[in-house]
């Protein structure tokens, strides 16, 4: 490690579970073990403070609901004052709205960055944004288009935001470490059998419908295809998946289409896989993707927004309009009939990963960051 050990706050008042809270969680594990003091501020019933716990993580659970909380900014402004917090990361916009508070109380001039996953279409530019936004000395935007709407949005000038990938870990997602047959096995797939995947949350606009429609279309032209949806409902999402589950079976899919539910073994999972299919509306970026990709997998994408800073049609995928099943259909019976091509377009992938978006890579550049905040303070 570079960088001098610091103590450090991470923050996530969210009550769901999807790639925002697991990166996170990744980002809080990674620095933690690059010998940094990291506390990681969330809700106590939260999945992420489950899981914080599940990986031996520091945790200070404040239960942040709504936008105002005099007495949660009370507490946390003594904590930062009387634990000699180096610097803080907020991992969700809504949080600042308690930290920036919180800060001012304490009387410490120390950096405050935010991490900025979630477009937005509301300007934030009346008084109280402008008080909680200017206290943010950096933002990080996952993607271009994340970077332009901060622009858009928010009071922040153009040299507080920069552009820094999400990321993950490429030793984990490697072939070599994972087990293609385990998940096949499950399913009682044969190797001549083309198992197209799928894995996020039950949300709408995740491209679920189109998925299952293209799936219909698949199953009449060839029986040896299956896929796989993996993933389960968040907070409040429950009655989308129902309705999800039951198109499945009003289009007369249901041994063309397994849902796998949630799972741990991603990595297996994704060896598993032939081609992954990523059928999002809009997508501020897409993790996922980048997994697909490490364990040297063809991904069918959407060309929409943070996408495009991930996939390269034509050499790591395919790309297809979004809410059109029929084009997502044709480019995923393109590769079913190339299994060179979506050799080729795997090995493509992993190299990307590798480069562009290697955990490692993205905690030295963070820690670069955090540490050129501090020699300005």
């Amino acid at each position: 490690m570079n960088a001098q050990p610091l103590n450090i706050l991470q923050t996530c008042f969210s009550h769901s579970w999807g790639g925002l809270e697991i990166q996170a969680l990744e980002v809080t594990r990674q620095l933690s073990e690059s010998g940094h003091a990291v506390c990681l501020a969330c809700c106590s019933t939260s999945r992420l403070s489950l899981e914080a716990e599940k990986n031996d993580l520091a945790i200070l659970p404040l239960d942040v609901t709504g936008h105002v909380h005099p007495r949660i900014v009370w507490q946390l402004s003594r904590i930062i004052a009387r634990h000699r917090i180096d610097i803080i990361h907020c991992q969700l916009s809504k949080d600042i709205a308690t930290v920036v508070p919180a800060l001012t109380l304490s009387r410490r001039r120390i950096p405050l960055l935010l991490s900025k996953r979630v477009g937005s279409y509301i300007s934030k530019k009346d008084m109280f944004h402008r008080f909680t936004y200017n206290r943010v000395d950096k933002v990080l935007a996952i993607s271009e288009v994340i970077h332009k709407n901060v622009l858009d949005t928010t009071p922040i000038t153009p040299d507080r935001v920069l552009t820094l990938h999400d990321a993950i870990d490429t030793n984990i997602f490697s072939l070599q470490r994972a087990d293609r047959q385990k998940v096949r096995k499950e399913l009682g797939l044969s190797d001549d059998i083309v198992l197209i995947g799928f894995v996020g949350r039950f949300s709408p606009g995740k491209g679920h419908e189109e998925l299952l429609e293209a799936a219909r279309i698949i199953s009449q032209k060839d029986e040896n295809v299956h896929f796989l949806v993996v993933g389960e409902a968040s907070h409040g999402e429950q009655r989308y998946e129902q309705k999800i589950r039951a198109l499945s079976r009003s289009l007369g899919i249901e041994k063309t289409v397994t849902f796998a539910g949630f799972r741990e073994d991603i990595p297996d999972v994704m060896a598993a896989f032939d081609i992954f299919a990523f059928p999002s509306h809009a997508e501020s970026f897409g993790v996922v993707l980048i997994e697909a990709m490490a364990m040297e997998r063809p991904v069918v994408s959407t060309n929409c927004d943070g996408v495009l800073d991930i996939v390269v049609d034509g050499e790591t995928g395919l790309y297809v309009q979004p809410r059109r099943a029929d084009e997502l259909a044709v480019a995923l019976i393109q590769l079913i009939a190339d299994p060179l091509l979506r050799d080729q377009m795997g090995k493509a992938g992993r190299k990307r990963a590798e480069e562009l978006f290697d955990q490692r890579k993205q905690i030295s550049t963070l820690e670069g960051i955090y540490e050129e905040l501090l020699s300005t303070k």
